[in-house]
């Protein structure tokens, strides 16, 4: 194809800065559809948004912006509220308290659970558990050994565990009865069956003795049925 001679447009030798060895121009038809010209020397801006574009507020008025941000402030406090008043983050004013603790010899290795504290949600009542203690009062138990294992059970039955999530196999001593240890709270219902329960691998026996421990609290279970019947345009 052949191109005609354009005097306006500046040939690739003179944008160089090089003679123009075979005195030919540049050509018209070049500077609108050869691709070099036409993309990869133009400078666009970028069209990935790399944040959300700031949305207009509806209005100017600053009396209806005042409104708007005091009903934003109004929202928090009332999730913050709801917040609060969960009976299972903080004891309700006429919740009661569970601090419960057990023991037994050290059983047999015969590759069964034994049940070293139990403890019973009182009927009309929820409760959290959100301290424990399981510990091995004498002897040498070394931590992670093997030697002895926990598990946390709920409402266990004649040959059915139940344990609970996070707590089917403890190998370690999580916490002392004198000092037991923190963890999130578990949520009990009424009539639920705690237990701590643990499995002797290889301790001797008679040997060592076993303690556990459980803390928390009770309360109402009219606390679950109202947050229940909150208004559902609280929730977050």
């Amino acid at each position: 194809m052949a191109y005609a001679n354009n005097p306006n447009v500046i040939g690739p030798s003179e944008q160089a800065g090089q003679p123009n060895a075979t005195q030919a121009a540049a050509s018209s038809i070049r500077a609108v559809t050869w691709p070099y010209n036409k993309w990869a020397s133009q400078s666009n801006e970028p069209r990935v948004a790399l944040r959300p574009p700031v949305a207009a507020p509806d209005t100017e008025d600053p009396l209806i912006l005042a409104i708007q941000a005091l009903q934003q402030v109004m929202q928090g406090v009332l999730r913050t509220n709801r917040l609060i008043s969960a009976p299972w983050l903080l004891m309700p004013p006429d919740g009661e308290s569970l601090h419960q603790a057990g023991g037994i010899a050290m059983p047999a290795v015969d590759g069964n659970y034994h049940a070293i504290l139990t403890i019973v949600c009182p009927a009309g009542r929820n409760g959290i558990i959100n301290q424990i203690a399981n510990t091995v009062v004498g002897g040498a138990f070394a931590d992670f050994s093997g030697a002895f294992q926990w598990q946390i059970q709920r409402n266990p039955s004649s040959g059915i565990t139940a344990a609970e999530r996070n707590y089917q196999l403890i190998q370690a001593q999580l916490g002392l009865i004198d000092a037991p240890a923190p963890i999130a709270p578990i949520r009990i219902f009424e009539n639920d069956v705690i237990v701590l329960a643990g499995q002797n691998l290889s301790l001797p026996s008679p040997g060592p003795s076993l303690g556990g421990l459980f803390g928390g609290w009770f309360y109402p279970r009219t606390w679950d049925d109202q947050w229940d019947a909150r208004d559902r345009d609280n929730a977050w």
